[in-house]
């Protein structure tokens, strides 16, 4: 995804409807993780709660991009880089 960049907002965020803008501008890793703290196999008398970890691992996403959309009836939009599909690049 680069600037100049043809995309699409997912039908299943905006609804129901395929919106079609051009990027503007791309703000690299701005939202996301690369590890959290997850509690894995916990079992019944270990003790854990909410605020409590037992290990560390990827995040479902990871890093994403922030995204300056312009759309067609001349409104300025961030939008997160998972709700986008490239439709052409230039």
């Amino acid at each position: 995804m680069k600037v100049g960049d043809l995309v699409g907002l997912r039908p299943e965020i905006h609804k129901g409807e395929f919106m079609l803008g051009f990027i503007i501008k791309v703000d690299s890793d701005f939202y996301g993780a690369r590890q959290a703290f997850k509690i894995y196999n916990a079992e019944r008398g270990q003790g854990l709660h909410s605020k409590m970890v037992n290990g560390i691992g990827p995040t479902r996403d990871g890093i994403r991009d922030r995204v300056l959309v312009l759309w067609p009836d001349g409104r300025w939009e961030y939008e997160d880089s998972k709700n986008l599909e490239v439709i052409s690049e230039f």
